[in-house]
């Protein structure tokens, strides 16, 4: 399998974000990038997909009802042409029209907190009898920012210092996942959101947060049995199969680089990478490797059925359903959510 590591969910000067396409690609090219995936609010910019030197900048779009209050159901459309927005007030009817054209989706920031300091609304995902969707967004950057500044001084320091409060995606978010998954398959990526938008406060001027920096925090590595040959409709075809079926796992690369995380299953003569799905002959036997030491963890329903620290881990199960891995680094003194792989289904 080619792995390949890119940036989700971000935003340009074509709605609220900072910067054009041009600069997003530079300096995702400069954080070690090889893919992005450019979402505006709203609008589906077209003409822009493209191999920009080293970087493949593909463009979907965050459809969401701007007149609805209190805001909810920010929608991540992925690989349409036509534009859905105008479907915005009913979140059933943009993923059908998204399905419509083959195009598929996720659900963003499903879960959010915000402190009254902030001032920034909590937009969730609400309306969950939804169909369709292909997975959610289990890790949005800016939306676990946000939850973290209680008073001035804080939000001060963090602008500067962000690492120290970033931990990892939030447990609803998870448990919520793992709800879902014993009904059906529910893919998972991360996103940065960023906007580097432009903050204030007297002489002093700064981002938050900046591409630069949100480019090498939550990242989406994908699998692909095939690799990059510099065509733009096969590289694209070959990131969105690999999103839309879950042969992916995200990562916070920030507190080390986890390219070559892998996460197997195998059962009789057969082996399922994450996002595929096995049959069980017996018993299915799982295999976790970390480029890095980390708390690994094998769930199972949301339990926990087997731990380890170091940089592999094995075991056998007997019971069918979807089984994902968390991996836990500590980072500035506390352990920090670090690889939230896709899930292997046990059949």
């Amino acid at each position: 399998m080619h792995e390949y590591v890119g940036s989700i969910h971000l935003h340009t000067l074509a709605s609220d974000g900072n910067a054009d396409f041009d600069e997003v690609a530079h300096l995702a090219s400069q954080a070690g990038l090889e893919f992005v995936i450019a979402t505006d609010h709203n609008i589906l910019v077209t003409g822009k997909d493209g191999w920009y030197g080293a970087l493949l900048l593909l463009v979907g779009e965050e459809v969401h009802d701007e007149e609805r209050q209190p805001e909810a159901n920010h929608y991540l459309a992925l690989d349409i042409k036509v534009e859905v927005a105008q479907h915005a007030k009913d979140a059933q009817a943009v993923i059908d029209a998204v399905n419509a054209q083959g195009g598929f989706g996720f659900l963003a920031h499903p879960f959010e907190h915000s402190t009254p300091f902030s001032r920034k609304p909590e937009i969730d995902w609400v309306d969950w009898q939804v169909k369709g969707y292909a997975g959610l967004e289990i890790w949005n950057y800016m939306s676990e920012f946000k939850a973290y500044l209680p008073n001035l001084p804080q939000a001060f320091f963090l602008a500067y210092f962000p690492g120290v409060a970033m931990r990892g995606p939030f447990p609803e978010t998870l448990r919520k996942w793992d709800e879902l998954l014993r009904e059906r398959r529910v893919a998972a990526i991360g996103g940065t959101d960023v906007h580097a938008t432009v903050y204030t406060l007297g002489p002093l001027k700064r981002a938050i947060h900046s591409y630069g920096h949100c480019f090498r925090t939550v990242r989406t590595h994908i699998l692909s049995p095939q690799p990059f040959n510099g065509e733009l409709e096969h590289d694209r075809d070959l990131v969105y199969e690999a999103l839309k079926g879950g042969h992916a796992f995200v990562a916070y690369d920030l507190i080390g680089d986890s390219r070559g995380f892998r996460f197997v299953a195998r059962s009789g003569n057969h082996e399922a990478i994450m996002g595929e799905e096995i049959a069980l002959a017996g018993e299915a036997e799982f295999e976790v490797v970390s480029p890095l030491p980390a708390l690994l963890r094998l769930m199972h329903q949301g339990q926990v059925v087997a731990q380890k620290r170091g940089k592999s881990l094995r075991y056998r199960a007997k019971e069918k359903g979807a089984y994902r891995v968390e991996a836990y680094r500590r980072y500035l003194l506390r352990p920090r959510g670090w690889v939230f792989t896709n899930p292997i289904y046990i059949t």
